[in-house]
């Protein structure tokens, strides 16, 4: 049976002519899209959420119970490196809040987790709740996102290097030995037990089409291979692919934005199905809870009006994380005073 985490328990990442900056930061005009009509916060039951934050340099999970997210009790662990942690102070230095997260549920020592996790120039898995170092290392390559896999190696996706990498974490905590699929503005890596997969978005490094695939990883553990699974190759809707999420509830479906849309992908048929959302542009991040509450994130840069309290520190992120009902019924939203959340995740530890 697939176990949640308890919501409240400390347990354990437009259509236009140009691909993504430093984290997804296209400079764009805002869209139109009419702000919905504030409410009063209500407590949302469901998983955690988890918070990549630009502007305090931590990753941060939140409780949706709590209404207001800018108190402590609404912050249930969050984590930057530390040398305390077995992180080098260059890792420390060039760490800038994250642009992935996901928690999977492993034994190891004192933790009850594992966590893969990634910002631009660095990549980690660490052990969860302690946030100590397992594995990392700095790499150069704009890294959007991060999967741990079952043997304990990490999959990573970098929109400059232009790459799926899977590295033998497993291996040891400092080993840089890889596979690597190549693939042009490459920003996610989701792990799909059900393909024996990794679900990866970018451009075909030779024809540009931007695409949505998956890639089995063969060889061994201590030194993978990465090849295509074409059967699973399909063309995205609009361009500019970001975003890979599991619909939970349905192994057989999955959240993908672009900077265009946001869509829901069938794998039986390799069909898009417009997301119930409003079909909102430059969605950073999205997930469903186990009650088909939709949550996401997107940039304050691109909603128009501005909101009043907002991140003003880049153009990819935003104060704002809002919840919507399965049908795409805007509920309500947490705003967090000086915050510059780039993506959310669902913590759920378990592979769908």
């Amino acid at each position: 049976m697939r176990k949640m985490l308890k919501t409240g328990a400390v347990c354990c990442l437009i259509i236009l002519e140009f691909a993504c900056g430093s984290k997804s930061g296209d400079t764009t005009s805002p869209d139109t899209t009419t702000p919905p009509v504030v409410q009063t916060p209500q407590p949302y039951p469901g998983q955690l959420l988890a918070l990549t934050n630009d502007a305090t340099k931590e990753l941060v999970l939140y409780d949706p119970m709590i209404t207001d997210w800018n108190t402590d009790a609404a912050r249930k662990w969050k984590w930057t490196p530390t040398t305390g942690q077995g992180f080098s102070a260059n890792e420390i230095k060039i760490w800038g809040g994250g642009t992935d997260f996901k928690l999977r549920k492993r034994s190891f020592g004192q933790d009850t987790a594992i966590a893969a996790l990634c910002d631009n120039s660095m990549a980690a898995v660490i052990g969860f709740p302690s946030g100590q170092r397992i594995w990392s290392k700095i790499i150069n390559a704009n890294v959007h996102s991060a999967e741990l896999l079952p043997d304990g190696n990490i999959a990573l996706a970098a929109s400059d290097g232009n790459w799926v990498r899977v590295y033998a974490a497993s291996q040891g905590a400092d080993n840089g030995v890889y596979a690597e699929f190549p693939l042009s503005q490459a920003h996610a890596v989701l792990w799909d037990p059900g393909i024996n997969g990794i679900w990866v978005t970018g451009q075909d490094v030779a024809t540009k089409a931007h695409i949505l695939t998956a890639v089995t990883v063969g060889g061994t553990t201590a030194n993978p291979v990465l090849t295509e699974l074409t059967q699973y190759r399909a063309t995205l809707p609009t361009a500019w692919g970001h975003e890979v999420s599991p619909y939970y509830g349905n192994t057989n479906l999955l959240w993908v934005t672009t900077n265009g849309g946001e869509y829901i992908f069938n794998k039986t048929t390799k069909t898009f199905s417009t997301a119930p959302t409003n079909n909102l542009t430059f969605v950073k991040g999205i997930g469903n809870q186990p009650s088909g509450q939709i949550v996401l994130t997107r940039p304050d840069a691109n909603k128009n009006p501005r909101p009043a309290v907002s991140c003003t520190m880049n153009d990819w992120s935003t104060s704002t994380v809002d919840f919507y009902t399965a049908g795409g019924q805007w509920q309500g939203a947490r705003i967090v005073s000086g915050a510059c959340f780039y993506k959310v995740k669902v913590v759920y530890d378990n592979y769908q």
